[in-house]
């Protein structure tokens, strides 16, 4: 192979690589909305101010978590996209601009910055309403509802990050401080972490104040034995409490086009104590597919998740 060839080749391995690597830049941008990779800080640091002041700005913008980054490695995330947004924003201001380029891009800002006051009363309702659910609705482990008002929180916060560093490259925005001071409001509002598990805790008091075990359709003592007998391999360690069947006949499902049985199925809310003295409402089906001369001994499987009652309801 001649030199010239495996010059040609290297060069093309090169370009390949940079290619790939400048796609995966674009793919973390997109994820981070809008916000800046740690990967692409350095490209702000470009002498040149056109070619940075068009780097930064399609980079840097609102970051909206949409509710994440309450807890965990979505708590890690999405404060790592916010502090690479300050610091690709530090880096911008710190070096020369190209007026002309920002003033190009003044009214996707100004769209941005407005659109963040309807994100922040949005956080703000969901916030205040972490816990509260009806009382048919399912009530979580407490520390998923404290999350969740984490998450709204964090969301604020990024927007909140995300205005200042709007009104800093365009301090003669007059939009931006308002809708900066909304923000800052909502985070005072939200409190600290202690705070946010009162408000949750208060919610959800509410909630499960009125929460009810439904009456009984059917009495049938076999199907309350069976559900009694099936439940505690179901949900172990628990104790029954009550038991309501919420079925008053079986339900037969037949073949559409033969009109032949092919299963039925019961099914009964069972009321139960775990351990730490909380109570739950489980719903339990019991399946027997039909074999072509009767139904099979069946199987019993748990429904959707449980739900939480007060003991001195039941």
């Amino acid at each position: 192979m001649s030199k010239s060839i495996r010059r040609f080749i290297g060069i093309a391995s090169v370009l390949a690589l940079t290619s790939g690597v400048l796609a995966q830049n674009e793919r973390n941008d997109r994820r981070s909305g809008g916000s800046a990779s740690a990967s692409s800080n350095a490209k702000a640091s470009s002498g040149n101010p056109v070619k940075r002041t068009w780097d930064f700005t399609k980079r840097f913008g609102i970051i909206n978590l949409g509710g994440r980054g309450g807890c965990g490695a979505e708590a890690d995330q999405a404060q790592a996209d916010i502090d690479a947004s300050n610091r690709l924003l530090s880096e911008f201001l710190a070096g020369p601009t190209d007026p002309k380029k920002l003033g190009l891009e003044r009214k996707k800002y100004l769209g941005q910055v407005l659109g963040a006051e309807r994100s922040i009363d949005s956080y703000l309702e969901a916030f205040n309403n972490a816990g509260q659910r009806g009382p048919a609705g399912y009530v979580p482990p407490i520390e998923q509802d404290i999350c969740l008002a984490k998450g709204q929180r964090m969301s604020i916060v990024a927007l909140r990050d995300s205005l200042a560093g709007i009104a800093k490259i365009y301090p003669d925005m007059t939009e931006v401080g308002p809708i900066l001071g909304r923000a800052e409001s909502a985070l005072k509002k939200m409190g600290d972490d202690q705070k946010i598990a009162a408000l949750v805790a208060s919610n959800r008091g509410e909630s499960l104040a009125a929460v009810r075990l439904n009456p009984a359709l059917s009495t049938n003592a076999e199907w309350i034995s069976g559900f009694r007998a099936a439940f505690p391999a179901l949900v172990p360690g628990q104790t029954i409490l009550k038991i309501h069947p919420y079925s008053a006949a079986w339900y037969v499902h037949k073949n559409e086009i033969t009109s032949y049985p092919e299963y039925r199925q019961i099914g009964a809310w069972v009321a139960a104590r775990k351990s730490d003295n909380s109570c739950w409402i489980y719903s339990v089906d019991l399946w027997q597919n039909y074999d072509g001369g009767g139904y099979e001994h069946g199987q019993y499987k748990l429904g959707g998740p449980p739900q939480q009652i007060l003991c001195e309801n039941l």
